[in-house]
């Protein structure tokens, strides 16, 4: 909200029309401070006409974090003026296509001995990365953010929040035994906090009664954990990367601000929404929509020439993992290491690089990604830790604001909510 529009008011309506061009596995949300939290999400999966790859099934998993209170009261705390309040430990509990609890038959997921399963993974939390894992079972991953991939085998796979991730299972040939699989939450949010992981085991079901395997603790696990590596993937659709036309450097870090409230940052500038919406100012400003003070500097604005190359080095100096999820574009991931310099932990990619629209980057680590600006528009780059949104980390890129202006009109249901 603020930046295509002012969002829809109380008791009133909005219809949204889309040109569904992409496929794959998506999401829809509010984005309205930490409103998806409080439930005010849903899956969104656009099927090819032919795929790649044969299944027999096709199972959305949508891991969740739930937290017993309501997004408003966690992010009230996390903007507390007081350190003692902010750094008050709150922790997620997993829900599994919004079900959850001690029961779990509510989060159980039914498979056929011989048969394959395109498991759609979505991590669609407000913090924390799900790492994934089905004991005794492989996976091989075929999809990332919408992008299809050649096959990559894997036994675990970690998720941040926003990122989805298709893998294909083929189910074992008996009935004698059904298997757990972990759906474990990594919480790295608060300053001041220590990471912890937070487990969590349900059942993968061959027979009801059969005895279960892998169950009791990490000794007698099958699942090894090891980082997935999704610079590694090549997609199907093979495209070279583009070249760079503007450099954007962006600097994260946490620090209390003038308010005395602890917020994030890009390059030292933490984000407020404008009052008039980005694209509304891209529309109604004629010449001076090419000056990024027209759209206020608390929103970050960058402006983007029409069909440029752009290279965003994104820098992570803040002592927790980000998320960020760029609106618009699927992003080429160039190069990924640590702020250091550490050689054993550089990674480049291959000559087709994979494409994604969210990317994880590590404390004291960056990434650099490119994307043409081919879809001119208003759009946000932000991390998907909700709450970190809502503390400041987020930009705005604004793509070719004549071709907008030429475009694009405001249905009137727009202005009416404004």
């Amino acid at each position: 909200m603020g930046v295509s529009e002012c969002g829809i008011p109380p008791n009133g309506n909005f219809t949204y029309e889309l040109n569904a061009a992409q496929t794959g596995t998506y999401w829809l949300h509010s984005h309205y401070k930490g409103q998806y939290s409080d439930g005010l999400r849903t899956p969104l999966i656009v099927h090819a006409q032919r795929e790649h790859y044969k299944y027999d099934h096709d199972m959305v998993v949508m891991l969740e974090g739930w937290y017993h209170r309501e997004s408003r009261d966690v992010g009230e705390q996390l903007l507390s003026t007081s350190q003692s309040v902010r750094e008050a430990p709150f922790r997620p509990y997993m829900l599994v296509n919004s079900r959850g609890g001690s029961d779990l038959r509510h989060t159980t997921l039914h498979f056929e001995p011989g048969k394959t399963y395109r498991l759609r993974l979505l991590n669609v939390a407000a913090t924390g990365m799900v790492r994934f894992g089905i004991e005794q079972h492989s996976m091989r991953v075929i999809e990332v953010d919408g992008v299809d991939t050649e096959p990559k085998e894997v036994n675990s796979m970690q998720l941040s929040v926003g990122q989805r991730v298709s893998v294909l299972v083929t189910a074992k040939n008996s009935t004698k035994a059904n298997y757990a699989y972990h759906a474990d939450i990594f919480t790295d949010i608060q300053a001041g906090v220590d990471r912890a992981v937070l487990p969590f085991t349900s059942i993968i079901e061959y027979a009801q009664g059969a005895p279960l395997r892998n169950a009791t603790s990490d000794e007698d696990s099958t699942v090894d954990w090891n980082f997935f590596e999704d610079i590694d993937l090549v997609p199907i659709d093979r495209q070279p990367a583009p070249g760079v036309h503007k450099w954007v450097p962006l600097e994260v870090r946490t620090s209390i601000f003038d308010d005395r409230r602890e917020h994030l940052a890009f390059n030292n500038r933490t984000y407020e929404s404008p009052l008039v919406p980005t694209l509304t100012t891209a529309l109604t400003t004629g010449y001076q929509a090419f000056y990024p003070d027209a759209y206020g500097f608390k929103s970050n604005p960058i402006i983007l020439d029409p069909m440029t190359d752009i290279e965003v080095a994104m820098f992570n100096n803040d002592p927790n993992s980000h998320p960020f999820h760029l609106h618009g574009h699927n992003f080429f991931i160039i190069h990924r290491g640590t702020i250091d310099n550490d050689p054993t932990k550089y990674r480049a990619s291959g000559q087709y690089p994979v494409r994604r629209d969210t990317i994880t980057i590590p404390p004291k680590e960056f990434a650099i990604v490119r994307f043409t600006a081919d879809n001119p528009g208003a759009w946000l780059l932000h991390c998907h830790m909700i709450w970190h949104g809502e503390q400041g980390l987020m930009a705005t890129f604004i793509e070719s604001p004549y071709q907008i202006q030429n475009n694009t009109r405001l249905p009137q249901s727009v202005k009416d909510n404004c």
